[in-house]
């Protein structure tokens, strides 16, 4: 946790009820260790989408659609993109979207997404949430797709606090803290971006694509 406990607890309780769907995806991910934004991020990711109101959403990081519902719920005009390499989830994923009633906007993508997009591929909105040692990798990729004025929306940037305090991380996680320190430094100096970060959640980066 990066916030105390029981202030991200409450900040979560001030979330709007969700429909059944969701809060279902919740117990399941919550059951079976799959990792999901949490509800603090992912209400901030809504008013951002609110307000920036994309047409076209990239989603690097499907896992069982939870967050795709979510995006899709925010932007109701927008088409998205999504893409995972885990067949097993987007099995679900795929079930879940449908249930959910957006499936007709929402491109689902078998890919291992560090081999990019073609490029006739592009996007009001990129939002990150994959595998967190690629962070960089996904940026070189996608950022030349992103329309200007658009977003970059990265969740886990500040992973539990470690960016902040490396030397605690142990020997496995050290690599992966590291490459996300370097992201972040990236994020903050790009002069193709204006980035905040917002230490909710794992921690989000917010990115807006310059002229």
């Amino acid at each position: 946790m990066i916030t105390n406990p029981a202030v991200d607890e409450y900040l979560s309780s001030l979330v709007p009820e969700r429909f059944p769907l969701l809060q279902r995806l919740e117990r399941e991910a919550e059951a079976e260790g799959i990792p999901i934004v949490q509800l603090p991020s992912a209400q901030v990711i809504r008013m951002l989408l609110q307000l920036h109101r994309p047409v076209s959403i990239l989603e690097v990081g499907t896992a069982i659609g939870y967050s795709t519902i979510w995006l899709a719920e925010a932007a109701p005009e927008a088409r998205i993109v999504t893409m995972d390499i885990d067949e097993e989830r987007l099995t679900r994923a795929r079930a879940n979207i449908q249930e959910a009633g957006c499936a007709e906007r929402v491109e689902i993508l078998s890919r291992d997404a560090t081999l990019g997009l073609p490029e006739n591929y592009q996007f009001d909105c990129l939002f990150i949430d994959a595998a967190k040692g690629q962070y960089q990798k996904f940026l070189e990729l996608y950022l030349p797709m992103l329309r200007t004025g658009g977003l970059v929306i990265s969740d886990n940037v500040l992973f539990r606090g470690l960016v902040a305090s490396p030397d605690e991380a142990g020997k496995r996680q050290r690599p992966l803290v590291d490459k996300l320190i370097k992201f972040n430094h990236q994020l903050a100096t790009s002069p193709d971006l204006e980035t905040t970060f917002i230490p909710v959640g794992d921690g989000l980066s917010v990115s807006v694509k310059r002229r």
